[in-house]
């Protein structure tokens, strides 16, 4: 018969000792991966709005890093609001206008596969009507490489403190 014990108290020292001799290399660990999951995905928005007619930069300067937990949690969040949409993309939609008589815009930006009276045209204008069918968005992820990218750096940062 084999009788094994495992002494609490021993443990827990040891346990303690090895957290304090490692805590720092753990929170640089930390902290390196979270600065490039933010440096990451903030160059997957920037490579995918490159050729973009609009470049506001809302998006990448809404990723932000929060550093918690004594320093031992990293959180990366987009605070812009059409984030996810952009991330995950979006299925075909109606649109419907609520204060205005007719949905109109210039018609040099006008989306791809929408119709336009042939009137508003020739005035260089695109009228749609009071009711359109936007065909979807292709999705664009930006976190999502980002964060398995930090995932491979963050376990290998921490091979390298033990």
């Amino acid at each position: 018969m084999i009788t094994m014990r495992i002494d609490n108290t021993a443990f827990r020292r040891d346990l303690a000792r090895f957290r304090r001799k490692n805590e720092a290399d753990f929170k640089r660990a930390i902290l390196d991966a979270t600065n490039h999951l933010v440096k990451m995905a903030k160059l997957k928005v920037r490579n995918y709005t490159r050729n973009a007619k609009v470049k506001s930069g809302n998006l990448i300067n809404n990723i932000i890093k929060e550093i918690t937990g004594k320093g031992l949690t990293g959180v990366v969040i987009s605070r812009a609001n059409y984030s996810q949409a952009f991330e995950e993309g979006t299925r075909p939609h109606g649109i419907t206008i609520r204060n205005k008589k007719v949905l109109a815009g210039p018609f040099r930006g006008r989306p791809a596969g929408w119709l336009v009276s042939p009137k508003s045209a020739s005035m260089g204008y695109a009228t749609y009507g009071k009711k359109v069918q936007h065909p979807g968005t292709p999705a664009h992820p930006f976190m999502f490489p980002a964060w398995r990218y930090a995932c491979q750096l963050l376990e290998k940062y921490l091979k390298q403190a033990l």
